[in-house]
């Protein structure tokens, strides 16, 4: 970060004629990159969200950020902000509707489950996920306290952790790159859907082929 303000520092200056450039070169451009590799988000596991939930008790903001995580798989800052104000009725059904902050800003339309419902049954105004002052926490703060809240439990994750974990989890209850686009507000037909379900049919056709060489008689 400081490398790249500092040639942005030499870049304005030059362009603004404060610097000769043929007698003050930008000294940033001259310092090789420091990349580290990087396994990205941890992906949370069915066990880590159990260890959760058991540690956070129903009642607690921690449980109902959770369980609202768990129903929408929506980004951070679409979570933060969902309230009473995006459910609609189809057909007699109970359905959530948000846009997408993140660009081409997405809508996305999905089911109310019970389990969500159940929990956010008695909150009918303001953001289902709130401070002890009943106003949203900030893009930053939601994610901090998921951290913390992980931490308290014992087990490692984030809320993109949980996200990711779901993508992961999905196929292997069957669920399609197109069901899973539909939950995360995808591009029908996104790569990324299409590589969580190509690994979990993968994981199924090893565990059908192990099960076939087991009948070998050697």
């Amino acid at each position: 970060n400081l490398r790249k303000s500092s040639s942005a520092l030499y870049e304005w200056a030059q362009d603004r004629e404060h610097l000769d450039p043929l007698k003050y070169q930008n000294p940033a451009k001259t310092i090789k990159r420091n990349n580290k590799a990087s396994k990205g988000f941890y992906t949370c596991t069915i066990d880590d969200v159990r260890k959760y939930m058991q540690h956070h008790s129903p009642g607690t903001m921690a449980h109902r950020a959770m369980i609202v995580e768990l129903c929408t798989a929506a980004r951070r800052e679409d979570l933060r902000l969902l309230g009473p104000f995006n459910e609609f009725t189809r057909e007699g059904r109970p359905w959530l509707r948000w846009t997408q902050s993140k660009k081409p800003n997405r809508v996305v339309e999905i089911p109310l489950l019970p389990m969500l419902k159940k929990e956010i049954a008695e909150v009918r105004e303001g953001t289902y996920i709130h401070t002890s002052r009943g106003t949203p926490f900030t893009h930053g703060s939601l994610g901090n306290y998921v951290r913390t809240w992980f931490d308290e439990a014992g087990v490692k994750g984030s809320l993109h952790g949980v996200r990711k974990g779901l993508s992961s989890i999905l196929p292997h209850l069957g669920a399609t790159s197109y069901e899973i686009d539909v939950l995360l507000g995808h591009e029908m037909g996104s790569d990324e859907s299409k590589t969580y379900v190509a690994e979990a049919e993968r994981t199924g056709l090893a565990i059908s082929l192990g099960k076939k060489m087991s009948k070998v008689k050697w």
